[in-house]
């Protein structure tokens, strides 16, 4: 579908890098792989959006510091 034009990709991690690199060293303890620390950037750059997971740490991740992500993910226990 990328190839066809039908789906643009319009996240580019070469342009987030230190906002990444930043995620990554505030969250090393949980070692988030890099498309978590993407899917928080975008989450600080899309607000009204919804992430869908079922990656148990999303329940820890904050986007800007201290705000809570909205997720659509199966309940904690």
């Amino acid at each position: 579908m990328i190839e066809e034009g039908l789906i643009r990709l319009a996240f580019h991690c070469a342009d987030h890098l230190p906002q990444l690199a930043a995620l990554a060293k505030r969250y090393r303890d949980r070692k988030p792989d890099p498309a978590n620390l993407c899917l928080i950037r975008m989450s600080e750059l899309h607000p009204r959006h919804c992430i869908i997971t079922v990656d148990k740490d999303f329940h820890v991740y904050r986007r800007n510091e201290r705000e809570v992500i909205p997720l659509i993910a199966p309940p904690e226990k």
